[in-house]
């Protein structure tokens, strides 16, 4: 039996609502202005979402039975003036696609429902296949969300009081989650970023403040809010007990557990370096994984115990005697899929080939049997698995489009929990943007919808450098922009893991990360043109590089992805001395975690970040070469507000840092034997989601005058999409969700 449904008035999508009765269209509540034929189609569109309407009936419906002179022109006229209310392009379609020589098809998923919540229980419409619901760029409760929640509340009361996580499959529902105001969701590079509990009625997940910082939030799916877990500041990964009552969560090299009713928190073990993931051997003991090596650990407290090899992202099958984990294959570039002895750490089988973790999902439907889930290609994959043989069984079949993963940690934001499954949506939504010091915007640099956090420009003025993001590839790779012209191009026609890109002081050569095996990144070196090779640096563990010396001689760089806080290891200031075979020496190496170097033009101070006073913030200290280059003097403190990204104005009259509250200062320098600064003065502010927009280092850059900046502007925020029940539709449908 199925409660009644009023008559459908609103449709959303995205951040749009269209109301069918009144005909008017509002984003974020807005109401734009949209009229006549752009508006009938429209109407049109988003009453059939998913199906191609031809080019004739959209005659008809325009134009009915009048003569009309030009169609093929009007047509055009009004469909383009559509996506430009829609913020849409012809190129990159996020609503409205076209289908050559056919018509047009809206392509967004779309949520119907009249002026009050209420929803149809027993049946939901197949959604279209198309790119994941997208959220608004408001943070806080939306109506989507609105929707979600009271649905979820509904179900449960519908099932006799059973979670959204019950084993009795049900109704279907598929809506969004958005992290609370003021924080945003960043896709995990080196971790485990939410995860659905193991009864499917909670999610626990992390968000990032402006100040960069992540914490834990608990939603449960009977409830209206999100609520965040007391000292859950610079949380990394989070994962579930085997029950669901207790939620692990590791932070600053320290593994915590937080129970409920009541809650506490309880210090277990130390952490990893690079924590992954945690899974459960028994009921006594778990397996923690890094990039470095695989742990087995008491689930209650005690010391870390080394396991004879890294293991990454392990998963123990329901006998409890086998576990799935990957490993990168050389011979096909890529991960594969192995099955574990926990007995006695013995590999006993291999599997599919993946670009992320693999997971086994026991069926609700069919007894004994499961899938086995993977990112590919930034696609969602569901392997049909017999688990009790460790047998594949059948094809693969696609759960959902757009998955985030992270190439070379194997990485990727879904997570499974009885019926529900979750996973981060990730579109193309972020733009290089040149704006003046009031933080207004200029000029756009290189295309729209891209995956892009920062961007240096060449001391010369003539280019900018720039790392994109490839969901399909799951790295980013560089690409260089002339500034007269705006043309791009990709730095390398061959494929890898490159990014952080730093100038020579004549710009005509880079230094980037860069990653094509299993091994730590190091810094690499090359000219601007396409078939100039790559020169490696020498080996010294993980190396960011964050800046070139003026004289050519140094490159600056950390040992640590996270310049930020500490969460993978303590940051240290290293450099590349041409002087000496690009050899490693240490420069910054204290019980501080030091980060972001950045030489001043004449090359005689360093300004960096330091925690000394409990939080990262600005110094600069004096520099010097010579046969062992060495910090000399004392350190002067210039920020006072947390600093997590440096730049010098090219003429060393100016020095800017982005700061925990998301905006940039300026600080003047009256340059002397000693120089004096000013009181930082702030400029304009670098938006939460354009922050977290890619994992990738965050950062921007100015002109040599000082009067222009280039920095990322978020085009769409990212959110978490909610699936109840999520077999039976696959298996309904066999399309991606």
């Amino acid at each position: 039996m199925a409660s009644q449904p009023e008559s459908v008035r609103r449709t959303s999508f995205g951040p749009f609502e269209f109301d069918e009765h009144s005909c008017q269209l509002r984003k974020f509540g807005n109401r734009l202005r949209l009229s006549g034929k752009p508006l009938q189609i429209l109407s049109l569109l988003v009453s059939r979402p998913g199906e191609i309407i031809g080019r004739d009936e959209l005659q008809r419906h325009l134009w009915g039975d009048t003569p009309f002179g030009d169609f093929e022109q009007g047509l055009n006229t009004a469909v383009n003036k559509l996506r430009q209310t829609l913020g849409d392009s012809a190129e990159q379609a996020r609503y409205v696609e076209t289908v050559p020589g056919r018509g047009y098809v809206f392509v967004a998923p779309v949520e119907r429902g009249p002026d009050r919540v209420l929803l149809e229980m027993a049946h939901v419409p197949p959604l279209p296949v198309a790119p994941p619901v997208k959220r608004r760029m408001r943070l806080g409760p939306a109506a989507g969300l609105a929707v979600l929640l009271s649905a979820l509340c509904l179900t449960a009361f519908w099932f006799g009081r059973k979670s959204i996580g019950s084993s009795v499959p049900g109704a279907v529902f598929q809506a969004v989650l958005t992290p609370p105001r003021g924080f945003a969701l960043e896709g995990a590079a080196s971790r485990e970023s939410f995860a659905v509990s193991p009864d499917g009625s909670r999610l626990a997940f992390t968000a990032m403040d402006t100040s960069g910082d992540f914490s834990v939030f608990l939603r449960r799916f009977d409830s209206l809010e999100s609520q965040m877990l007391a000292g859950s500041q610079d949380a990394h990964s989070v994962f579930w007990s085997r029950d669901g009552r207790t939620l692990y969560s590791a932070a600053n090299g320290k593994l915590w557990r937080t129970s409920f009713n009541p809650d506490t928190r309880v210090l277990v073990a130390d952490s990893p370096s690079f924590l992954f993931s945690g899974t459960w051997m028994n009921s006594e003991r778990m397996i923690l994984d890094s990039f470095q090596a695989t742990y087995s650990v008491s689930a209650t407290s005690g010391a870390l115990e080394r396991l004879p090899e890294i293991f990454l992202w392990p998963d123990v099958l329901p006998d409890g005697k086998h576990a799935l984990y990957v490993r990168w294959d050389p011979k096909v570039n890529r991960y594969r899929c192995f099955v574990l002895r926990t007995s006695d750490f013995q590999t006993v089988g291999q599997f599919v080939e993946t670009d992320s973790k693999v997971v086994f999902v026991p069926s609700l439907l069919e007894g004994g049997k499961g899938y086995l889930l993977y990112a590919r290609g930034g696609t969602l994959w569901a392997q049909p698995f017999d688990a009790q043989r460790l047998q594949i069984v059948g094809q693969p079949l696609p759960v959902a489009t757009h998955i985030y993963s992270f190439s070379k940690t194997a990485a990727a934001d879904f997570s499974v929990g009885g019926t529900t499954l979750a996973y981060q949506n990730y579109v193309s939504r972020s733009q290089l943007m040149w704006v003046d010091r009031a933080g207004h915007e200029l000029a756009s640099l290189g295309p729209a919808n891209v995956n892009v956090k920062s961007a240096r420009i060449s001391p010369d003025g003539q280019r900018v450098a720039t790392a994109f993001y490839d969901g399909t590839k799951g790295q980013q790779d560089l690409w260089m922009f002339d500034v007269g012209s705006n043309s791009g191009r990709r730095l390398s026609a061959e494929s890898a893991l490159r990014d952080a890109p730093v100038w020579s002081p004549d710009s005509r050569s880079i230094a980037y990360l860069s990653q094509s095996d299993g091994h730590a990144p190091r810094v690499h070196v090359r000219g601007l043109r396409t078939t100039d090779d790559e020169r490696v640096m020498p080996a010294s563990g993980f190396q960011m590089p964050t800046d070139w010396s003026p004289d050519g001689r140094f490159i600056a760089f950390v040992n640590t992805g996270f310049p930020r806080t500490a969460n993978e290891t303590q940051g240290d200031v290293w450099l590349l001395d041409a002087a000496n075979g690009w050899k490693p020496t240490p420069l910054l190496a204290t019980k501080f975690h030091e980060a972001n170097p950045a030489f001043s033009p004449d090359g005689r101070w360093l300004a960096f970040t330091s925690d000394e006073s409990g939080q990262p913030e600005l110094y600069i200290q004096a520099f010097t070469g010579g046969n062992a280059p060495r910090m000399a003097g004392g350190r002067r403190l210039v920020s006072r507000s947390g600093a997590q990204a440096v730049r010098w104005r090219r003429d060393g009259k100016e020095l800017f840092y982005l700061a925990f509250d998301g905006q940039v200062y300026a600080v003047s320098i009256t340059r002397s034997r000693e120089p004096r600064f000013g009181a930082p003065q702030p400029l304009f502010t670098i938006s939460t989601e354009a922050r977290a927009a890619i994992h990738s280092v965050m950062g921007f850059d100015v002109s040599a005058d000082g009067k222009r900046f280039i920095i990322v502007r978020a085009l769409e925020a990212p959110s978490l999409v909610i699936v109840r029940n999520w077999e039976t539709l696959l298996r309904q449908r066999g399309k991606p969700i």
